[in-house]
């Protein structure tokens, strides 16, 4: 049962109890009971022996079903910090045989259970010392049981008792939990700080984008005034504005993608007024301008015909008419390939965009003043990509070619004369036994100063699964094959040595830029070089380095490396692992005990092999980013991403809350 003391049960709030009753109408479902079947797929958990347990002491009347009665003192019970009733349910959960004591053996069988559960692995001769070190938290490590008090007096004080608690209720039992008020008040700078470094963290893309805005309303406002002046009708008036409009939006589209212009520009003074890091951005926000301009242009010139009674022969033999349907039906081929640009079928995206050199010419033709306003960005444009297809695309041997765990792939290259780069810079590869046209984006993951370069491919579409079976075939010699590249080009992560305090976020295989920057740090350390603009005054770099994984297996990328990082750099580098597959279970409890007390006698996580403690699940940002603005106070806080898109918009508003600057790397 969850409790014997009725007197000491806590009761639920109104808006608790009615969090509690809605989710258990939604596990019980119309008889208002809950099953063991309905009680395991609502746990979502393969963790049998937790799940049957925790069931058979929550049904405290032996039915075989849980109640609402029953429900509600477990929801009670989770939230009850005041007592000790939930630390007692815990410890009944451990005691696998009901004999009032935690033995060795049953610890065991909870921390083996948790690790079926997780997808981990522990050798053997580990999992004794696990077992152990739980009872070394207690200091009982001679003794082959705990009591109930003994137990609830060493699990009272543990530090993150209250987290974990939390944490399973609010996920394994939605809505029933307690809010996070007042999350707001743990932020260590005001409102004006916070206002102040927005600004000036994002001041170029501020006044960049202003500036865009004033040109486009200046051009429309004086073709607009122009053609009222001559006595153009309104629709001809407001066509006319977002032609002028037109022109210089079909030209400024091309200078984003001007790769080698930009990657030389980020390391000079220029590159720190111009907004180098925003360029995707730049490059679609005017995209989708022209499209919107191009609609507007297009109902305007037709509501004047229609107005006007034009007769549709005669239009066929209007030459502006002709190029600006042709211009239409481009741009829409255009916009049909947009939507594959995150799919699998991505060169269906590339493909359609190579019509935009048509669009262009079409254009031309249509507008008699276009070329004065294309003359610039087209040379721009024209020179760049000759000198990327001299200087910069070339053929490169493959060195090694390794199918890596959780379906990623290394390939490593032979390092062409003249190939310099900086840490976090990406190329475009192709490898013409995959795919003969296809080009894609991969971060390069190894330091500059390394005799040789690599990236990393995780299997996520057709052409890396297809690089993956390739690599997982045994009669393939990788000496034999060749690639192309295309770059380097310079990416955020590219400026990471400018920052005196810097926090590199990865999600899974984007942690291949921050693999490319510590292999640097870690080099440069070793061989002893210092930066040539540092001061004797100026603090040494500090490094953060958070990795989010799915699979233990993961972790294995980089392992050597993160280890290097660890012993070279010393007090400089933080390192932090996030399993995030790790279920929210009770069984937490004794999993983040063992294993800390594991580390703590040999000065390794035992999941890893490294030195930081994996953290189960993902960790809380804002409390995390207030402790980072409570220990550099006063310093510029640089915050690096490269993963998932979902996990860089929560990162990037907590970083707009305490003052950070958010970096996120990008290809598409």
């Amino acid at each position: 049962m969850v409790s014997k003391d009725r007197a000491a049960k806590t009761s639920l709030g109104f808006f608790q109890k009615r969090h509690a009753r809605k989710r258990f109408r939604q596990l019980a479902g119309a008889d208002r009971l809950i099953d063991l079947a309905e009680w395991q797929k609502a746990f979502e958990s393969r963790n049998a022996l937790i799940t049957r347990r925790l069931f058979r002491l929550v049904d405290a009347d032996g039915t075989g079903f849980i109640d609402e009665a029953e429900y509600f003192d477990l929801v009670a019970c989770l939230l009850d910090d005041k007592t000790d009733r939930r630390l007692r349910l815990v410890f009944a959960i451990y005691d696998l045989n009901d004999d009032g004591a935690i033995d060795v053996r049953e610890i065991g069988q909870i921390l083996q259970s948790s690790l079926e559960e997780q997808s981990l692995k522990v050798p053997e001769d580990e999992m004794a010392e696990l077992s152990g070190g739980f009872f070394r938290y207690f200091k009982k490590a001679g003794k082959r049981a705990l009591d109930c008090e003994e137990f609830i007096e060493g699990i009272r004080n543990y530090k993150k008792i209250d987290r974990l608690f939390a944490q399973f209720t609010n996920i394994w039992l939605p809505g029933s939990g307690p809010s996070r008020k007042g999350t707001r008040s743990v932020l260590t700078v005001g409102s004006r700080t916070r206002v102040a470094r927005w600004l000036a963290g994002n001041w170029q893309a501020n006044f960049w984008v202003t500036a865009y805005i004033a040109a486009n309303a200046l051009l429309f406002l004086d073709a607009f005034s122009r053609y009222a002046a001559m006595g153009a009708s309104p629709a001809v008036q407001i066509a006319r504005g977002f032609g002028a409009c037109l022109n210089l939006n079909v030209a400024l589209v091309l200078l984003p993608v001007t790769r080698s212009l930009w990657t030389r520009m980020r390391h000079l003074f220029i590159g720190r007024v111009l907004p180098v890091d925003s360029l995707t951005d730049m490059h679609r926000g005017i995209g989708w301008f022209i499209v919107i301009a191009s609609l507007l242009h297009t109902a305007a010139h037709s509501y004047n015909y229609w107005k006007s009674s034009v007769v549709p022969s005669t239009l066929l033999e209007n030459s502006a008419f002709l190029t600006g349907v042709l211009a239409s039906l481009i741009l829409i081929l255009m916009l049909w390939g947009v939507a594959y640009r995150s799919g699998r079928n991505r060169e269906r995206f590339s493909g359609t965009h190579m019509f935009y050199g048509a669009f262009i010419v079409v254009i031309l033709l249509h507008g008699p003043r276009f070329w004065m306003w294309l003359l610039l960005p087209g040379m721009l444009f024209v020179l760049d990509g000759v000198f990327r297809r001299i200087f910069r695309t070339r053929r490169v041997k493959v060195l090694a070619m390794q199918a890596l765990p959780d379906g990623a792939t290394l390939l490593r290259f032979s390092k062409p004369a003249r190939f310099g780069f900086y840490p976090g810079d990406y190329l475009r590869l192709r490898v013409p036994v995959v795919s003969k046209w296809e080009w894609h984006p991969f971060t390069i993951s190894a330091s500059p100063e390394a005799s040789h370069f690599e990236v990393h491919v995780r299997n996520n579409g057709d052409w890396s699964g297809a690089l993956h079976n390739l690599s997982r075939k045994r009669d393939i010699d990788p000496g034999k094959l060749r690639a192309w590249i295309d770059g380097p080009y310079g990416a955020p992560t590219s400026n990471i040595y400018r920052s005196p305090v810097a926090v590199m976020i990865a999600g899974g295989i984007g942690v291949t830029p921050f693999a490319s920057a510590l292999g640097s740090l870690v080099m440069r350390s070793k061989l002893g070089r210092k930066k040539k603009d540092k001061q004797k005054d100026k603090p040494e770099q500090i490094v953060y380095f958070h990795w989010l994984n799915r699979a233990q297996s993961s972790y294995e990328w980089f392992q050597d490396l993160l280890l290097q990082a660890e012993e070279v750099l010393g007090d400089k580098f933080r390192l932090y692992i996030h399993l995030t597959s790790f279920s929210h279970n009770l069984t937490n409890i004794a999993m983040q005990i063992a294993t800390e007390e594991f580390h703590v006698k040999h000065q390794r996580d035992p999941f890893t092999s490294l030195h930081a403690v994996t953290n189960p699940g993902r960790p809380n940002w804002s409390d995390l980013f207030a402790e980072l603005a409570r220990q550099h106070p006063g310093y510029a806080v640089d915050v690096y991403y490269c993963g998932p898109q979902a996990l860089a918009q929560e990162l990037h508003r907590h970083c707009g809350n305490f003052g950070f600057y958010f970096h996120e790397e990008r290809f598409d």
